[in-house]
């Protein structure tokens, strides 16, 4: 017989050198291609932004989901909001132009100002979550206590607490929805609890208390600081008193009227009730008027490169600008406006707060609060003030740590390898985290635009996820260490290039001055957006349930071709 002798299927494969396992060789599933075995039980923990466009693209979005998961919402208190919910202090207001600052698929078309107040977004939220149906999978008063991944079933066996009960639930996915600025803290001061007067933080502000009459000391001046002082300040017979450890900008770097040919130079002005209308009955026009600020914002990005001819521009813009909002007074420009660079922390509109500095009731301390007596504020440079009020704008757990214990593959504590410094992939995934995904987690898009926008290309990119590990029979997803190490040093590399690793103290680098950025995204918005739009999946640990990862072929069918009134030609181009 002439030629090589033809393979028989029995002992080694020619030209290859190795045996094929036994284990490979599976019985046919005969059902067609990328049917599920069966479906995903997903736990998602908070009933904010996220959870709830996520619950959006589960149950509308993507209808395919339906069939292929079973959710729930896990949520702490007995509402949705996150945030809005829970941030209640006079002149709450979200810096992110209105009319962005929505949910994607129902933007709202009749906000009053171009920024809204908390409970106008809070309202919104309520509404949207109700016409859309939304809340049908939360729990309301689950708060999440631990996580821990069970190795041999792959899943997540999740402890929860609902009132005095204890509860376990088991998870083959497990997405944290806990959001950046959700775990609030008092400041630490030495003396703070010997304090008598009245006490309160921006994120649990008492509004039963009457603030009129009193001396106020408002500690911080984040953004919720710069909100709530203007409002203090205008309360019968209050003085307050701002105690800062250094400035920050103050600026509306446009005048936001102008988007619609409008004159009104305030920071913050009313749509008309025609813009409302038009807004509401000719989608297109709202549409074309919300890609025009996101226009704005995404082009206007450049000038966060440090040094640049940009920025240097724009740091001198809102020096004139605050400049003359201060009446060019030489001591509160000195102290309130900042020597870094313009975005080193994040801009604040701040309509009113600078101008709260020329009233006489209002004054400046630019000494952090070192001690607290039983009536009285110390500051750092030994100077006493006497008060009846201490508000304190003093911020959030901004460590990224999720805010339940989390034991991970191999015993790894995601909390204590996170102490330091937190270290995601891209923001979505961590290491030794198996078949869990984050929205907002660290090193996300939150330095610039609309942190919804981050929030909505997420959902779709843990979707896609869903269906390759229910399509595929996937056991576990989990990101490379070595995938999310070169990451985290290329990002440094780019980080150095930007505003945020200037000389300021931000919450960016975890409240430090020099510290690495932890919480900002290194690059643009459309560069994440970019990057999510794809599965890198060289970039994970894959773990199949069958010893044959290509089960999923099943018949060798598409379930697409099995019905002959569907278009099976559907890909001829001409």
């Amino acid at each position: 017989m002439n030629g090589p002798p033809l393979f028989d299927g029995s002992g080694p494969i020619p030209g290859n050198g190795s045996v094929l396992s036994d284990e490979i060789h599976v019985a046919l599933r005969d059902v067609p291609a990328w049917t599920p075995e069966r479906k995903l039980d997903v736990i998602t923990i908070g009933a904010g932004f996220s959870g709830l466009i996520f619950a959006h693209k589960l149950q509308h979005q993507y209808p395919e989901m339906q069939q292929l998961v079973s959710h729930k919402i896990f949520e702490a208190r007995d509402d949705i909001g996150g945030t809005w919910l829970v941030n209640r202090y006079p002149g709450v207001q979200c810096d992110v132009p209105a009319h962005i600052y929505a949910f994607p698929f129902d933007p709202k078309a009749d906000w009053t100002n171009y920024y809204a107040t908390g409970p106008q977004i809070y309202e919104y939220m309520r509404d949207t979550t109700k016409k859309w149906n939304l809340d049908r999978d939360i729990k309301f008063n689950h708060r999440v206590l631990e996580t821990v991944w069970q190795e041999e079933s792959a899943k997540w066996r999740v402890t929860v607490q609902n009132g005095g009960q204890t509860l376990v639930e088991y998870a083959d996915l497990l997405i944290s929805g806990q959001g950046v600025l959700d775990k609030w803290k008092w400041p630490e001061i030495k003396g703070f609890d010997r304090f008598t007067g009245h006490k309160c933080h921006s994120a649990a502000w008492d509004n039963e208390f009457d603030y009129s009459n009193k001396t106020i000391a408002v500690i911080g001046n984040g953004s919720s600081g710069v909100q709530i002082i203007p409002q203090l300040a205008k309360l019968p017979n209050t003085n307050v008193i701002s105690f800062q450890r250094s400035p920050n900008y103050v600026y509306t770097p446009f005048t936001p009227a102008a988007l619609l040919g409008g004159d009104d130079p305030s920071a913050n002005p009313e749509y008309s009730e025609a813009e409302k209308k038009r807004f509401a009955e000719e989608t297109y026009a709202h549409r074309d008027y919300r890609k025009k600020i996101i226009h704005l914002i995404n082009s206007g990005f450049t000038r966060y490169v440090k040094g640049s001819r940009l920025n240097m521009e724009a740091r001198k813009a809102a020096k004139k600008q605050m400049e003359e909002i201060l009446q060019h007074d030489p001591d509160l420009c000195k102290k309130l406006i900042p020597e870094w660079s313009l975005g080193c922390r994040r801009i604040t509109p701040g309509e009113g707060y600078l101008e709260s500095f020329l009233k006489p009731n209002v004054q400046l301390v630019m000494s952090p609060v070192a001690e607290m007596t039983e009536d009285s504020c110390i500051a750092g440079d030994g100077r006493s003030f006497k008060v009846d009020v201490v508000a304190c704008a003093t911020g959030f757990d901004v460590s990224n740590k999720p805010q339940w214990r989390m034991i991970g593959r191999h015993g790894v504590d995601l909390a204590e390898v996170w102490e330091i410094d937190p270290e995601s992939y891209l923001s979505v995934a961590a290491r030794d985290m198996p078949n869990y995904f984050m929205f907002l987690g660290p090193n996300a898009v939150v330095a610039h635009g609309s942190i919804i926008e981050a929030i909505n290309w997420t959902g779709d990119y843990v979707v896609k996820w869903i269906r390759k590990i229910a399509t595929e029979n996937i056991k576990s997803v989990v990101p490379k260490a070595h995938a999310v190490d070169e990451f985290i040093a290329y990002s440094d590399q780019i980080h150095k290039t930007f505003v945020w690793t200037d000389s300021c103290k931000s919450w960016f680098k975890r409240n430090t001055t020099d510290g690495r950025v932890t919480a900002a995204w290194a690059g643009s918005a459309l560069v994440w957006k970019q990057l999510m739009s794809e599965l890198r999946c060289e970039d994970f640990e894959i773990e199949y349930r069958s010893p044959n990862r290509w089960v999923f072929l099943g018949n060798g069918f598409t379930s697409l071709e099995l019905n002959r009134q569907n278009d099976l030609a559907w890909y001829v181009e001409r």
